[in-house]
């Protein structure tokens, strides 16, 4: 049996595990029985001569593929049942999820656009920042006024 007919047919080999432990404790009762007990004495001892049938049953379903899946499912299914019951809440998480992703969203992207894409300039290496001082106020920069500029571009030759 392939792996996908397996996990969608749980419920036959659950069942099936249970026939199997089944006919092996009647197997032990008729031969007790045979050797002299009684029915309901050889149950008993099949029974304890055997031990626990639940935890065998749980030791053979952990030996099986795919129980971890199985247990996601469940817990899956658990989970969109206990929001169902409470949608106040899911729409608060919803709504919060919705705030946090668009806002890292909009900051990756301002970031992105800033700091890690080149500057879309033909030579980004000759780019400069051109402040002037005031002599007024030591402490103070500010734009320097046009004159200057046009000033420093028809002398950029000597510092390029």
């Amino acid at each position: 049996m392939n792996w996908f007919k397996q996990l969608f047919s749980r419920g036959r080999l659950y069942s099936d595990l249970s026939d199997e432990i089944q006919e092996h404790l009647d197997e032990k009762i008729e031969e007790l029985v045979a050797n002299g007990m009684s029915r309901e004495e050889a149950t008993h001892a099949a029974r304890r001569e055997f031990g626990n049938v639940t935890l065998i049953k749980e030791d053979c379903r952990e030996t099986w593929t795919f129980t971890w899946m199985e247990t996601l499912w469940q817990d899956l299914c658990y989970a969109a049942r206990t929001l169902a019951k409470t949608p106040g809440f899911v729409a608060v998480v919803v709504f919060s999820l919705a705030l946090g992703i668009g806002a890292n969203t909009a900051v990756f992207s301002a970031l992105n656009t800033v700091m890690l894409q080149a500057l879309p300039y033909q030579q980004p290496e000759n780019l400069a920042t051109i402040w002037s001082t005031q002599k007024t106020d030591p402490g103070s920069e500010d734009l320097p006024p046009i004159a200057e500029v046009i000033d420093w571009k028809k002398t950029k030759s000597r510092f390029c």
